[in-house]
């Protein structure tokens, strides 16, 4: 087997009660929350002990202390706001204008303290200032440079610079904005092996490829425009809630592991990523899979065949045009 240099990336959508309130009932949402930061030490120490550095998106509005009303208005400096016809009202309207100590579901610069505070040195993203989505035709580039400008500031206060970043929802846009911020590189769309398909059929297709465990489709990044590098997901940890409970996380680690396989064997990229809170639902279980994924990472770096970048690390990498293919790797490395 000719073996090359495989690249693993891992990010995370740092999101707490930001992400959902479109979908989920705030209490839901703030317990969730709670849950979720239980999970996230967990899952510093996990990466701690195998040395995997991730990048941490995260929305920006965690990095505050806390906020306030002024004659009334949330964050009247971030203007203008995207106006989602599906959302009629102020995208702040649940915004609890308190403090991290009275609302932590909404402020975490204490989280952003265990990131930085821990062994492995993690890269800090933005995943916007409030979780819009930029991809959506109803998000103006105003609205969304308004938004990482708000990102960016936040961020300063921790002396933070933000380089990578993540859309919320997956939904790309705005390109132009990213750049023109300094943003370096973005994690584009996972590849879809059903992209002919919709509806149930799709469901019932994607549920298969992960019960089956059938190894990611295989990603390269690409510079889409001078200086801003996509470098897209393949793997998504799936939660075990609701029919997901039926997967078994033996399909999860092995998907994951082939993952690194491929990447290896074409030279190519393993991008894993997922939400924190996803680990909520069958902790101990979700934490194991991934402690599984991350020996075998660990194993083949030591092995000199694999490489484990967080997303600026890689995009600097891939900018210098470093990176060469090493030699045959024996089949029993693969164990």
């Amino acid at each position: 087997m000719n073996g090359q240099r495989g690249t693993m990336v891992v990010s995370l959508d740092l999101e707490l009660c930001w992400g959902r309130f479109d979908k989920v009932p705030v209490p839901v949402l703030e317990a969730d929350a709670a849950e979720e930061r239980i999970q996230i030490k967990r899952l510093l120490a996990l990466l701690d002990r195998y040395e995997i550095p991730a990048t941490w998106a995260t929305v920006g509005h965690l990095m505050l202390e806390g906020c306030t009303r002024h004659d009334g208005a949330v964050h009247a400096e971030v203007m203008p706001r995207p106006d989602y016809s599906w959302f009629p009202k102020d995208w702040y309207v649940h915004d609890p204008c308190t403090s991290a100590i009275q609302s932590p579901g909404w402020y975490a610069p204490d989280i952003l303290e265990w990131i930085r505070g821990t062994r492995v040195r993690h890269e800090i993203a933005s995943h916007s200032f409030a979780h819009i989505y930029y991809g959506d035709p109803e998000c103006s580039a105003m609205a969304a440079r308004a938004d990482l400008t708000a990102a960016m500031a936040a961020a300063s206060k921790h002396d933070v610079l933000l380089r990578s970043f993540v859309f919320p929802r997956n939904q790309v846009g705005h390109l132009d904005v990213l750049r023109a911020q300094g943003i370096r590189a973005y994690r584009g769309a996972d590849p879809t092996r059903f992209r002919r398909t919709k509806g149930v059929l799709y469901k019932t297709l994607s549920f298969l490829d992960q019960l089956l465990g059938l190894p990611p489709k295989a990603v390269r990044a690409e510079e889409v425009m001078p200086g801003l590098w996509n470098i897209p997901g393949n793997h998504f940890y799936m939660a075990r809630n609701g029919v997901r409970k039926m997967i078994p996380m033996a399909s999860r680690v092995w998907k994951g592991k082939q993952g690194i396989r491929q990447a290896i064997r074409t030279g190519s990229l393993y991008h894993l990523w997922f939400h924190p809170f996803n680990l909520n639902a069958d902790a101990d279980a979700m934490l194991s899979g991934l402690e599984k994924i991350f020996a075998y990472a660990h194993k083949l770096r030591e092995q000199g065949v694999l490489d484990i970048y967080s997303m600026d690390d890689y995009r600097t990498h891939l900018a210098a045009g470093a990176g060469e293919a090493v030699g045959a790797l024996p089949t029993e490395a693969f164990a």
